[in-house]
């Protein structure tokens, strides 16, 4: 059986395609997606890695007795495999540095049966300092002449500290779940009517009113989640793309709000609360959309008179 050029073209199909090849980088950022696509990922790569099958092309097979005990945690059997360990988060909002060192102890001994081992940090963006120095000094140990992998999960790789990420090879799942097609139309409607509110009285309370109205999709409130300030974006960009004629002239504005937006995460996870960088946002692209067109507007009364 022949790799599929299908396979290939997506992100998780270009991993499996170096696993097979035996190019992987030993450790990998698997970011974006929602946490159940990074799980998946983590899952099929891993059994492409530690697969019994002769054949590279074969790999994984997912019916040998590797493969077969090769899941994530949390499914209704729990399988074991001695080469593969999966680290879940122990503290409330962090993984300790004593559970990533424990979980990191068999890295430290030769496969047990597999080619090689498979690590996987189910919520990499949760280590805490300890734990992050501890994944970091075993990455960049040499293996014990069997290969030996690392699989960081995160919404984002910018939720992972720089030395982690110069040694890693970080890929891109996609963009979490579309938001809801009714919700999306319902957001887009309520958005619109408050830069139409805006444009007409350029207050600072419809100001406050139109960043409300932004910060309408859910999960605002988890500071590593990317998902609502994309959707917040689309939305944007939908008014941008076909403006009611009185929105026109903020176009260019909307579309660099909406880029802005996608940037505003790692604003985040520094502590700033959501609802004022919307509204600082907010405030910096429409304060300029409007004195472009008050000049604009002067301008054409000079030419008059």
């Amino acid at each position: 059986m022949s790799r599929r050029a299908d396979e290939v073209d997506s992100p998780v199909g270009r991993l499996l395609d170096l696993a097979r090849r035996g190019r992987l980088y030993p450790a990998t950022i698997l970011h974006g997606g929602s946490a159940d696509q990074r799980q998946r990922a983590a899952v099929e790569v891993a059994r492409a890695l530690l697969c019994e099958r002769e054949a590279a092309a074969d790999r994984p097979c997912g019916h040998c007795r590797s493969c077969a005990r090769i899941a994530a945690p949390g499914g209704e059997t729990n399988p074991f495999h001695p080469d593969f360990a999966w680290l879940a988060r122990d503290l409330k909002t962090a993984t300790s540095a004593e559970a990533t060192r424990d979980f990191l102890r068999a890295a430290h001994s030769a496969p047990y049966e597999a080619r090689g081992q498979v690590f996987v940090i189910g919520e990499a963006d949760s280590l805490s300092p300890e734990a992050g120095d501890a994944l970091l000094k075993l990455i960049e140990e040499p293996g014990l002449g069997s290969p030996r992998h690392y699989f960081l999960l995160a919404p984002s790789r910018l939720d992972l500290p720089e030395t982690l990420r110069s040694r890693s090879l970080a890929v891109f799942l996609g963009s979490p779940v579309e938001i809801d097609p009714e919700k999306r139309r319902q957001l887009t409607e309520s958005v619109i009517e408050g830069l139409t509110a805006w444009q007409q009285e350029r207050s600072g309370l419809r100001l406050l009113d139109l960043a409300r109205r932004l910060g309408q999709p859910e999960d605002f409130d988890d500071p590593r989640a990317e998902a609502p300030w994309i959707a917040a974006a689309r939305v944007l960009r939908d008014v941008a793309i076909e403006p009611p004629p009185p929105l026109t002239a903020l176009r260019p504005a909307l579309l660099a709000l909406a880029d802005a937006l996608l940037a505003a995460p790692p604003w985040r996870l520094r502590g700033i609360a959501a609802g004022r960088i919307l509204e600082g946002l907010l405030a910096r692209h429409l304060a300029t959309a409007a004195t472009a067109g008050t000049h604009k507007g002067d301008t054409q009364k000079g030419h008059t008179n």
